[in-house]
């Protein structure tokens, strides 16, 4: 997450309009609170990565605030604002669990230095707070699979009656649980037949999942050669303009358009910047197509109907940015977008967050999609990011989640 958000609660206007000019200088987008119960406010709407906040405050005042935000699931970098310097004082501020605190009246250099690495330290944490959440999604899904294996080996003969059963089967294939389900279809089959003098007798449920598996499996493994000729051979690169890959964006979007019609969505794509001229890429025309329209399409599956899609393209730091937004629907936990723990798991082959089959997409919705679109940049030294954010620039009372899925490629001054 790479957004420069700090939230400032200061009640003394003087001092909070000089520190936010000086933050905001820096670089940071600063959202001022005249109180602490305005920025817990502000903060439980959209969470910040850092918080300056100050020791004495009507209402909610600075220790208290930071009792609230101690609770979070992810913790914000708290700084703690003083103009105190008594040493039984620090200590006491200290003990409240925050990051660092400030001494009015303010140095910018040395504001500047520790804000650079506070956001260092969120994201660190961040990052800590994933690998853990993913480490236990992991152990859960893996647990629920050996539950669902012994349970499936143990059914005996195949009942017609038994629907959950036969649900079951048919979704894990359809939301591509992975072909080592094959093994226990493979064992109904056998416990299910009826011999009849040279031939054996089965279920047309059971025939139908396999003919099902069997196309399945035929899309993976294409997907997955697909894949492996990325990954394993040589790529032929060319180089182009960001100006004109900006343009060649533009072809491609056209191509897809009528899968926009299939829920009356569009899509709306940021201008070219002038810097566009003057810098290239270089990248592999074919992959390229294919891992765009994969997230583009992805994007139209999982958002609302009569959405709107924008795409905002820049060149900064030598780096061409594609940012694509989508409106989610919900999740089936009740959730929006993707989650957090989830952001590096959707890459990873037949990880999906939606159980749904898009048939009229032509997708394989097994899981492989993003598998190719990491491959694709990896191979390109670009990079890859997804995470929702809070857009407040919708005409509605609340703001709205969004998920915005980002990739970068190395660009080159001409």
């Amino acid at each position: 997450m790479n957004e420069k958000r700090v939230l400032l609660a200061e009640d003394e206007l003087v001092s909070a309009t000089y520190l936010k000019d000086c933050l905001s200088a820096l670089g940071y987008k600063v959202t001022l609170a005249n109180d602490g119960k305005q920025a817990l406010e502000y903060y439980l709407e959209n969470p910040f990565p850092v918080i300056i906040t100050d020791y004495e405050m009507p209402g909610l005042n600075g220790a208290e605030l930071i009792q609230e935000l101690k609770s979070e699931e992810i913790e914000p970098v708290i700084f703690m604002l003083t103009s105190h310097i008594e040493p039984k004082l620090i200590v006491n501020v200290m003990k409240l669990g925050i990051y660092d605190y400030l001494v009015k009246p303010l140095e910018e250099q040395e504001l500047s230095i520790k804000l650079k690495r506070a956001f260092e330290y969120y994201e660190m944490k961040r990052i800590e707070t994933i690998t853990k959440r993913e480490r236990q999604l992991r152990l859960e899904g893996h647990l629920e699979w050996i539950q669902w294996k012994e349970k499936m080996v143990g059914v005996g003969e195949f009942n017609r009656l038994n629907q959950n059963l036969f649900e079951s089967l048919k979704n894990s294939f359809c939301q591509g649980a992975g072909f080592g389900a094959l093994v226990t279809l493979l064992k109904l089959v056998s416990d299910a037949k009826v011999k009849e003098g040279d031939h054996y007798k089965i279920e047309s449920d059971l025939m139908e999942l396999i003919q099902i598996n069997t196309e399945m499996a035929e899309k993976a493994l294409k997907m997955f050669a697909d894949i492996d000729l990325i990954v394993s051979s040589p790529m032929q690169f060319e180089e182009i303009s960001c100006e004109n890959f900006y343009e060649q964006l533009g072809m491609w979007l056209k191509e897809i358009k009528p899968l926009l019609d299939l829920k009356a969505q569009q899509i709306l794509i940021s201008d070219p910047k002038p810097n566009h001229s003057k810098y290239k890429i270089s990248y592999n025309v074919f992959t390229m197509q294919n891992a765009f329209k994969e997230i583009i399409i992805n994007a139209c599956k999982f958002s609302e109907a009569n959405s709107k899609i924008t795409i905002v393209t820049n060149v900064e730091h030598d780096w061409f940015k594609c940012v694509v937004y989508n409106q989610p629907v919900v999740n089936a936990d009740g959730t929006y977008g993707v989650p957090m723990q989830y952001e590096n798991l959707i890459f990873e082959p037949f990880y999906r967050l939606s159980k749904n089959v898009f048939d009229e997409y032509g997708t394989l919705d097994f899981g492989l999609g993003l598998s190719y679109v990491d491959s694709c940049f990896k191979k390109h030294e670009g990079k890859l990011s997804v995470h929702n954010v809070v857009d407040h620039s919708e005409l509605s009372e609340k703001p709205v989640t969004k998920v915005a899925f980002q990739f970068s490629l190395p660009a080159y001054k001409i």
